[in-house]
């Protein structure tokens, strides 16, 4: 009797459980695209408050960045990973957790960092997690009849469900831009909006009527020539005054292009007001990743010259695609993501803010448990970190797997590992903290009802 199903049969099957809905009358919005964002009706309780949101860009092979290290599980582990495990001795072990298989666990060695954090019970770990539609078992895979996302295992699809946790749509909103709708529903065009964006455009900060304000890792970019009082300068200085008070009643376009300019420079210059002078504590590395947490730690501090109490940062750390060279180049992006954490909670606590801030990251999916060589395909369930003074820390939620190739029930095909918990379940629970009510959170993940009666991780966030 076939026990499971290849990676190939596993793509098809994405395609015939959409075709077969379509058909059949059954959720048609299954198989199309949503038109337009439609607005969702939240009422949140004003706080000051900030979600951190790192997109580990590819597809983080978190099998190898979160390891069993009981004998035998890590035995399992050593078996499926093949010529990608890691030595037991080189993890870090993540000490005083113990989950109820009796199982204990050790970091990549890449990340002190990260082991600090979670001692100090100030970061927890996410196991097997991904955006789904229902829970899912591995009949229902081998029949057909499972629902799972759409475009499973391609990346534009998985970075978007990862954004909107609307795994059954195609949609460009995300429950970031939902904040903003609700709490920012009349901004005025000089306001800088609550929804703050490192990696430019994108998904989850978009509402039905909001959308975000771009910096880089150096701040806000404006169209400020250089203000060194030279005769040249003045001259342009002067000429890009003009161009924004010109009035082009009979050119739409030129008119919108304007109305846009005025709106980023009024912005740029209200943000590097309210930032200039904001001293962020501690040291950052050089890297992007770490100089773009510096920006985000620096515009939380100046939340309220912002007039933006309750903020919300999309980051992109992109190139976790390791189809190849995955042991050297994933070491060396888990030590770029774990001085950065430590180096950007330690700033938090510093300035007073440990409490205020939840960081959390996500990647397109996880990775098979197979070896391709050198490097490891697309997969499906993977392991997340959430961080901050408000988690209860020291803990892996969620149900982290068996990695054992043989017998096991995850297995979808070739290392495939089935997603035991949805990204509803960690959403819900961060956006009540961030001030949703709980009974308006079904309307914010319409697919959460379908897991554990509704629930979210209870228990992540200190009550």
């Amino acid at each position: 009797m076939k026990t499971q199903i290849t990676r190939r049969e596993l793509i098809k099957a994405g395609a015939s459980v959409t075709a077969g809905l379509a058909l059949s009358g059954v959720a048609p919005s299954f198989a199309a695209p949503s038109p337009r964002p439609q607005s969702i009706a939240l009422n949140l309780r004003p706080q000051k408050k900030a979600l951190v949101f790192i997109m580990l860009d590819g597809g983080n092979d978190s099998f190898n960045m979160l390891v069993p290290t009981s004998a035998p599980h890590y035995r399992e582990y050593q078996q499926s990973r093949s010529n990608l495990a890691l030595s037991q001795q080189s993890l870090l072990p993540l000490s005083g957790f113990t989950d109820k298989q009796g199982r204990t666990f050790g970091l990549h060695n890449s990340m002190p960092e990260v082991q600090a954090l979670f001692a100090q019970k100030q970061l927890a770990f996410v196991a097997n997690i991904a955006p789904m539609i229902t829970p899912v078992s591995q009949a229902a895979m081998q029949n057909g009849s499972a629902q799972i996302p759409l475009g499973l295992l391609s990346h534009a699809d998985q970075f978007r469900h990862w954004q909107t946790s609307r795994p059954h749509q195609r949609i460009n909103s995300g429950w970031f831009g939902y904040f903003a709708d609700a709490l920012q529903p009349n901004r005025p065009v000089s306001e800088i909006p609550m929804n703050i964006s490192l990696a430019g455009s994108n998904i989850m900060q978009n509402g039905a009527q909001s959308s975000h304000y771009s910096i880089t890792d150096k701040g806000s970019v404006g169209l400020i020539v250089n203000e060194q009082k030279t005769p040249l300068n003045r001259e342009l200085l002067d000429s890009f005054e003009d161009l924004l008070t010109a009035d082009y009643q009979n050119d739409p376009f030129k008119q919108s292009y304007l109305a846009l300019t005025r709106e980023a420079q009024a912005q740029h210059e209200v943000f590097r007001s309210a930032t200039h002078n904001v001293r962020v504590p501690g040291s950052f590395s050089d890297s992007p990743l770490s100089q773009q947490l510096r920006q985000v730690a620096q515009s939380i501090q100046a939340a309220d010259a912002l007039n933006t109490p309750q903020q919300t940062f999309f980051l992109r750390y992109i190139g976790w695609d390791h189809h190849d060279e995955l042991l050297n180049n994933h070491a060396e992006m888990l030590r770029v993501l774990s001085k950065a954490l430590g180096e950007f909670q330690h700033a938090l606590n510093s300035m007073g803010l440990t409490d205020q801030v939840i960081t959390f990251t996500g990647s397109d999916f996880g990775r098979t448990l197979t070896s391709n060589g050198n490097g490891t395909d697309h997969g499906w369930g993977g392991n997340t970190l959430v961080m901050g003074g408000d988690i209860q820390g020291g803990q892996i939620f969620g149900e982290y797997p068996s990695l054992s190739l043989d017998n096991n029930p995850l297995n979808a095909g070739d290392g495939v590992l089935i997603p035991t918990t949805s990204t509803d379940q960690l959403y819900a629970e961060l956006a009540h903290w961030f001030g949703v009510q709980r009974k308006q959170l079904n309307a914010l993940f319409p697919n959460l009802a379908h897991f554990n009666n509704g629930t979210s991780l209870t228990g992540l966030i200190r009550a």
